[in-house]
């Protein structure tokens, strides 16, 4: 999920498990707390491109790390907050929640969180929630703005912030239900036009559960079409060859596999006019807010290149695509029109 929404289920974690002992610092230091695994970011900088991308989401975000810095949190803010030392339960409760809370929410989105990290490498990635998502926030929202009205201590605040925990959760079951539903209907309509087919994608598009990206893998390549809850429809807008023959001298480098691990298999090649070759993570190609997938509005774009001595030279190859607020007008007529 994105850093807002982690703060806010931060905050509101905090106001449920200690609020009434610690007062406010246990909001204020659970946003923070809640925050403390997307630091990776820190270090991407000094890494691959393709390592990079697992380091997100990776060793910070496992149940080991959570376990091993719980205890260190807590104490250390039993230190500074020193009237505050005999609440060290509490602080255990507040780390806990809110450390817990990031790693599991994040696994609800296409990314891939790394739980088991290092026991193993597997990413868990339920493709039911976009990174972003105002459904979900929005109770958080409601919450903390209840709280400005709310004297602290009062049980009323522990009700406010549970009932928003409670709605939020409740929303993310729907969002499991919801993909389960749409990948049945998927099914059937493939098999109804006889169109065969090796795997599915299903992954909702940024801010809503309604407008979803599908992607459908064939031998040669992968279908792209879009799926609006509202009017049920499924269309089917593009095809993208794979031409994997295009990586016949990438195949056994390392940065390159992690490259294809991190996009699930999900990825096609094209061939540019210099001779690069450009690797496209098609899970991530319609943040342009129309509900289509377009190889130029990847997210995850990679341009590989091999050097004169043989090494592989890979960058970031930067989507082009524009969201402003015409785009957002645009985005939502299609969620009640298209």
């Amino acid at each position: 999920m994105d850093t807002i929404s982690h703060i806010l289920i931060g905050a509101v974690a905090g106001e449920i498990v200690a609020g009434n002992k610690l007062g406010k610092k246990a909001a204020l230091w659970g946003a923070a707390i809640a925050s403390l695994p997307d630091l990776d970011v820190i270090a991407q900088p000094f890494l691959l491109p393709a390592q990079s991308l697992l380091f997100h989401r990776g060793p910070t975000h496992s149940i080991l790390f959570c376990i091993l810095i719980i205890p260190l949190v807590a104490k250390l803010l039993t230190i500074i907050h020193k009237r505050t030392k005999k609440n060290l339960i509490d602080w255990l409760k507040v780390a806990s929640w809110c450390l817990f809370s990031h790693i599991f929410i994040d696994c609800f989105n296409s990314y891939g969180t790394a739980i088991f990290y290092p026991f193993s490498k597997f990413r868990v990635a339920f493709d039911c929630i976009g990174i972003v998502d105002l459904f979900l926030i929005f109770p958080f929202v409601i919450a903390l703005l209840c709280f400005i009205f709310v004297k602290r201590g009062t049980k009323l605040r522990k009700v406010i912030a549970s009932l928003a925990m409670l709605l939020s959760v409740t929303y993310l079951g729907f969002t499991v239900v919801n993909k389960i539903s749409l990948e049945q209907k998927i099914k059937f309509h493939l098999n109804d036009q006889t169109i065969n087919y090796d795997r599915i994608l299903t992954s909702p598009l940024p801010l809503t559960n309604l407008v979803w990206l599908v992607i459908v893998e064939d031998e040669d390549g992968f279908f792209s079409a879009n799926y609006n809850l509202i009017n049920k429809e499924i269309n089917y807008k593009k095809y993208f060859p794979k031409n994997y023959y295009l990586s016949e001298k990438f195949n056994k480098n390392a940065e390159f596999m992690r490259l294809v691990r991190f996009s699930k298999g999900f990825y096609c090649l094209t061939k540019g006019e210099n001779g690069e070759i450009f690797f496209y993570d098609l899970r991530f190609a319609s943040f342009d807010f129309d509900g289509t997938a377009d190889l130029d509005k990847a997210v995850f774009a990679h341009r590989l290149k091999m050097s004169d001595n043989g090494e592989l030279i890979m960058e970031h190859h930067y989507p082009k695509r524009k969201v402003d607020f015409e785009k957002l007008k645009q985005y939502f007529r299609q969620i009640v029109n298209d």
